[in-house]
């Protein structure tokens, strides 16, 4: 609620009183009035029925946290106390003990004070609960806990800076019992906020001060699920051809409706009465013990690109978030103080309700995913711009196909039409290359051995395709044969006298000569083999 309400209207009997006795001024220029005699306290009727409203919810509080939930800008609480005075004087109040730090507790007193603060709430008797008898006498300790969780809620944090609170003292409700399915378990939270304004329909919020068992706390969640489970007859008329079976909806979408995020209401774990690393430890170990009431349900989505990423299904899940008393109060609760289990960090109310890893947030990572696949791509192909012409490819990848079948384009090649173009001149040159090395190879002497061109015979594997060397005697496939056959190296006949004689006269018309005569010179022993 945005804006503070008076918790009830005036009754007939204060009306009276003040017909009665109606105020007057003591003297000229104060303006101090006479308190009337049905309420010799001086209260106003307002903040009386906003004092039994507020018990009508706390059950059980002391003057100090009435006055800062009801008066917050007040400094003191005697106004608080003085309306408790009159009520007690009208038998709807009572007290029956002190805090630990001997604070007086207050509580509504009987089925008057009952009645009364119904009326101030607009609730019927039975919704009312007990008056919290005989709690003061221990000194009610987690009704205290519970009391600053609320103001925490509805006061903001203590903090400079801090965010504000959320609605009044009349968006929460204690005490509030739950059957479960069977009719004879219950499941009663510490309190149960409602703040749609926020987009909050309800919390359910435990208070723990670290008197029981981890164990003892987590066990408390199941119920909450199988209490979120129950369904119940749908009475909107636009179903009414439907089967009964499909009839039916969460008891909760009823009561709470604006229930807008996936799983079921979400419950809020408030510890304190330990040390903060006491504290911590305390929630991490609810944690684990409560994981399959709120992990949800994983769905993994089998793609290449995702690594086996996917999602979870919070369908069947209770989103429990948890926080400190001391962090509630410091920083209220719209501040980052929630820890949601399942979630690393603290977050604020609102964000932590958020479910982590679902549908959404999957969503988003593989759009970013594909986003980066999309761009690694055009980096690559941009590394793959044509070395000729300079056209980057546009297919999405890196092969193309031409006429002999994948060719693979790589950075610093060229494009198919360059790459077949380059092909063809490379080919033509290499077919100029082996028709001038035939021409040279046919001027030069022939092969010794089978007196054919020096260069080969012509398409056989072993040609020549380049000039052959001035030394050269035989065509390769002859010198393969050579080896084969193991015959050594080739010795050409030592030159005779008339043939000495006669190249004296004139060049001999010997293609072989200067190499004849050279072998004579380098190989003069008797016996060569030719």
């Amino acid at each position: 609620m945005s804006t503070r309400q008076s918790l009830a209207q005036p009754d007939d009997n204060d009306d009276q009183a003040d017909a009665v006795e109606p105020p007057q001024p003591t003297r000229p220029g104060r303006t101090a009035y006479r308190r009337g005699a049905a309420n010799p306290n001086g209260s106003t009727t307002a903040l009386r029925a906003d004092v039994l409203g507020a018990l009508g919810v706390l059950k059980v509080a002391t003057a100090d946290q009435l006055q800062r939930l009801l008066r917050p800008g007040v400094a003191s609480n005697k106004a608080i106390r003085q309306a408790l005075g009159d009520l007690a004087l009208h038998g709807l109040v009572a007290s029956d003990g002190n805090t630990k730090d001997r604070h007086k507790t207050w509580r509504l007193e009987g089925a008057a004070g009952l009645d009364a603060a119904a009326a101030v709430l607009g609730m019927v008797r039975s919704e009312m609960g007990g008056t919290a008898r005989g709690a003061g006498r221990s000194g009610a300790q987690h009704a205290m806990a519970v009391n600053e969780t609320i103001a925490a809620f509805v006061l903001g944090g203590s903090a400079s800076g801090a965010a504000g609170g959320v609605g009044t003292v009349r968006s929460w409700s204690t005490e509030t019992e739950f059957l479960l399915p069977g009719g004879k378990r219950k499941v009663r939270p510490d309190g149960v906020w409602q703040a749609p304004e926020i987009g909050v329909p309800v919390l359910m919020v435990e208070v723990d001060r670290s008197t029981m068992a981890p164990a003892g706390v987590a066990a408390k969640f199941p119920r909450y699920r199988e209490l979120f489970r129950t369904k119940v007859r749908d009475n909107d008329p636009a179903l009414a051809s439907q089967e009964p079976a499909d009839r039916t909806v969460h008891w909760w979408r009823r009561a709470y409706p604006g229930h807008i995020r996936a799983g079921y209401p979400p419950v809020a774990l408030v510890v304190t009465g330990a040390g903060p690393v006491a504290l911590a430890n305390r929630q991490e170990n609810v944690a684990k013990l409560s994981a399959e009431v709120w992990g949800g349900q994983w769905c993994t989505v089998h793609r290449d690109d995702n690594g086996g990423d996917g999602w979870r299904e919070y369908d069947d899940a209770v989103p429990v978030v948890a926080t400190t008393l001391e962090l509630l109060a410091e920083h209220g609760p719209l501040g980052p103080v929630w820890w949601r289990y399942g979630r690393p960090g603290r977050h604020s109310l609102l964000d932590a309700l958020d479910n982590p890893n679902n549908r959404a947030a999957y969503d988003q990572r593989q759009k970013a995913r594909e986003r980066k696949a999309r761009q690694d791509h055009c980096d690559l192909m941009r590394t793959l711009a044509c070395a000729d012409c300079g056209q980057v490819p546009k297919q999405e990848s890196t092969y193309e196909y031409g006429l002999h079948g994948q060719w693979t384009r790589r950075p610093g090649g060229r494009c198919y039409p360059c790459h077949q173009e380059h092909t063809q001149l490379l080919e033509q040159e290499a077919q100029e290359q082996l028709e001038a090395a035939r021409t040279a190879n046919a001027a030069l002497r022939p092969c010794w051995t089978c007196r054919g061109s020096i260069g080969g015979k012509e398409g056989s594997v072993l040609e020549l395709r380049e000039k052959a060397d001035p030394d050269r005697l035989e065509c390769r496939q002859c010198v393969s044969d050579r080896e084969t056959d193991e015959l050594g190296l080739l010795v050409l006949p030592v030159p005779t006298k008339r043939e000495l004689v006669a190249a004296l006269v004139s060049a001999p018309d010997d293609p072989w000569w200067e190499v004849r005569v050279l072998h004579a010179k380098l190989y003069p022993g008797r016996g060569r083999r030719v």
